[in-house]
């Protein structure tokens, strides 16, 4: 059934027999998987399974090894420009916040999405379109009171917010994000959740990695389990966000359940 489910839905990443080595360490091994429009996508794994790995490959920060028997193609192509993709794919990764200077403004950070550096003098070249792209993440992500202060003064849940605010400057249809509940508080994550949820609305599709079960967003589709650098498992939410499964993949004895929607994870005795 899911197959055939996925054969109505286009095709935007393929990846076959791709093996990822770093500093002579194997990261990732025998990784086959289509990803597909139409689908929002959980990664979970146990820390250092290779999950963030996995999706630096979208952004060609990490290459796989190649061979005769290996794809790797973005929207069918296997050489694709870096600004091209950054039209059709924004990113959160989680050192983006460390790569910010002090003294640089949460309005140049937003910006930077246009130029791809984070510095203020690209701030002032913007065309009038481009500002009118940033007022209005401004607005939808409610950071119009922080606007003028300096990122690094900024609590993690806005930090977040904007860079995923810079991630669409160019309105892509994918969004990749690496941990983006990490450290944040009760109400940061209600609005996360809550503004991610507005954008699949809109047609956006997110392929995230999350270790808070309860950070699942309730639209989520497909989940992938990695582990040790393989894809353990790829179904939908409903097949393998559960008690027996999780406890496999994290090797832990936990109990899972579901209550409105979402996801909790609780410790067991055994």
């Amino acid at each position: 059934m899911r197959d055939e489910y996925r054969k109505n839905l286009i095709e935007w990443a393929c990846l076959k027999n791709i093996n990822v080595y770093i500093d002579k360490n194997k990261i990732l091994s025998n990784i086959n998987i289509n990803l597909h429009y139409g689908e929002n996508v959980l990664i979970l794994g146990p820390n250092g399974s290779g999950k963030s790995t996995f999706l630096k490959l979208f952004n060609r920060s990490v290459y796989p090894i190649t061979s005769n028997h290996s794809t790797f193609k973005l929207f069918n192509k296997e050489n694709i420009n870096i600004w091209d993709l950054r039209k059709k794919i924004g990113f959160l990764f989680k050192e983006m916040e460390q790569r910010v200077n002090n003294g640089v403004k949460l309005y140049d950070v937003i910006s930077s999405g246009f130029s791809g550096t984070f510095n203020s003098r690209y701030s002032i070249l913007l065309s009038e379109k481009e500002k009118i792209k940033i007022n209005n993440l401004i607005n939808e992500w409610e950071l119009n009171n922080i606007i003028n202060n300096e990122f690094q003064s900024l609590s993690d849940g806005q930090k977040r917010r904007a860079l995923i605010a810079r991630a669409l400057v160019y309105e892509p249809n994918i969004l990749v994000l690496d941990e983006p509940f990490c450290n944040l508080d009760i109400k940061s994550n209600f609005i996360l959740i809550q503004n991610l949820n507005k954008l699949i609305n809109k047609s956006v599709n997110i392929i995230y990695v999350t270790h808070n079960l309860e950070s699942i967003l309730p639209t989520t589709n497909r989940v992938i389990l990695i582990k040790e650098g393989r894809i353990l498992n790829d179904g939908s939410p409903y097949e393998l966000i559960n008690t027996k499964i999780l406890s496999n993949l994290y090797n832990l004895s936990i109990k899972v359940i579901k209550q409105e929607g979402y996801w909790r994870m609780l410790p067991t005795n055994n």
